[in-house]
């Protein structure tokens, strides 16, 4: 894997998102079927600015202490700070706000493990910056590869203090 980028980036962004409860397998599984529901959400309401919307996945609970089945896993969609957003039993909406520590990736589907133990095991652990306790999340910056071989590029943020 390549060594990323890491930058320290302030951010302010609104999402609208679809959350799911269970296993990571379970939810890739699911995240087509999600992700498409708040695409059609977004088309409704006429949320995506073109070359700018981008695509989250944020991941609300710690794998090493939360069960499986419990896992929550949200799709969102980065829609603008003015939008007025009608919420649905599914699809609701929220600020994400901080200083983050953001990893600039360009790899394979296979690699997503190895970035996300770099960005906590070889950055944030190994530096002077302290977590924040609020979830971290993936930006697709490119739309994900679809062969398990092929790259793409994708932010990984790590909230900071």
């Amino acid at each position: 894997m390549e060594t990323p980028n890491i930058t320290i980036e302030e951010i302010e962004m609104k999402v609208i998102y679809v959350r799911f409860r269970g296993s990571y397998v379970a939810f890739r599984k699911n995240a087509t079927k999600l992700l498409n529901q708040l695409i059609d959400y977004a088309k409704k309401y006429d949320l995506i600015v073109e070359d700018w919307t981008k695509i989250l996945i944020m991941y609300h609970d710690n794998p090493y202490i939360t069960k499986d089945n419990d896992l929550r896993t949200s799709v969102a969609m980065m829609v603008p700070l003015d939008a007025k957003i009608d919420e649905t039993e599914d699809i609701t909406s929220m600020m994400i706000q901080g200083k983050y520590m953001v990893g600039h990736f360009h790899m394979s589907p296979k690699e997503y493990g190895e970035a996300w133990n770099m960005m906590y095991h070889e950055y944030l652990f190994k530096g002077n910056e302290k977590p924040r306790d609020t979830f971290p999340f993936e930006m697709y910056i490119t739309e994900p590869p679809r062969k398990f071989s092929d790259k793409s590029y994708t932010d990984i943020y790590i909230p900071i203090e």
